[in-house]
Formats: C-alpha cells, sequence, structure tokens
C-alpha cells in the first residue's frame, strides 16, 4: 500500500509541473493544477488502482505483454472515469472538453508508470 502511495505522490508531482509548464505554458499553474491532482489521485486513483490490481490478479492468461496492455488500458479507463467524477464533483456535470479527457488519460498513465517502477525496484531489491 506504501508503492501506491509513493506513486501517487510521485505522478502527482510530475503530472502537476508537466501539465502546467508544457499544457497551460505558465508556471503560476503550477499550484492550481496541484490542487486539483493530489486530491484526484489520492481520493479517486487510488482506490481505482485497488480495483484494477484487483481485477488482473483474477485473470488466468500468462503472456506478460498482453496483461501489460490490458492493465494500461484499465488505468486509461481509469482515468477517464476519474475526469468525469472529478468535474461532476466541482462543476455538476459530465460535459468536458477533449483536453481535460487527455490530461486525465496522462495523469493515470504517469501513475501507473510510477507504480510498475516502483514494483520493479523493490522486486529488484528483493532479488539481489
Amino acid at each position: 500500500m506504501a508503492e501506491r502511495f509513493i506513486a501517487g505522490i510521485l505522478a502527482s508531482f510530475l503530472f502537476a509541473f508537466g501539465a502546467a509548464l508544457l499544457y497551460f505554458q505558465d508556471r503560476s499553474s503550477v499550484l492550481f493544477v496541484a490542487m486539483f491532482t493530489f486530491p484526484t489521485v489520492f481520493l479517486l486513483g487510488i482506490p481505482q488502482s485497488i480495483v484494477i490490481d484487483w481485477v488482473m490478479k483474477r485473470l488466468p492468461w500468462n503472456k506478460g505483454s498482453l496483461l501489460f496492455l490490458l492493465e494500461a488500458m484499465l488505468y486509461i479507463v481509469a482515468g477517464i472515469i476519474a475526469t468525469m467524477m472529478l468535474f461532476l464533483i466541482v462543476m455538476h456535470t459530465f460535459t468536458l472538453l477533449l483536453k481535460f479527457y487527455v490530461l486525465g488519460v496522462a495523469a493515470s498513465l504517469l501513475y501507473f508508470v510510477s507504480l510498475r517502477f516502483l514494483r520493479r525496484k523493490k522486486k529488484a531489491l528483493h532479488v539481489a
């Protein structure tokens, strides 16, 4: 569970700075983006990640690359759902611009990559 929180912090920082600098082209929007990113990752993203892990453990497949792609697709769907839920809570509407869906998918994939990286590092430390 600790690796989920560490991955959440890492992905939130990367997303907040990346979105503010690359997407909004404004350093002053880092705080604004972070204000929405951190609660969304921790209140919506981590529970979705737990559900994704639960689903992935029950699959009978043995192909690593297929499981990786399926897990990535589940995180993409989770990013879209989290974005919709965030806008429903904040704006009381489901109507979103495409750029917000792109941001949600980018944030969820950043979390996915961060979590995979931490799990590989943990596994490498236990093997060595």
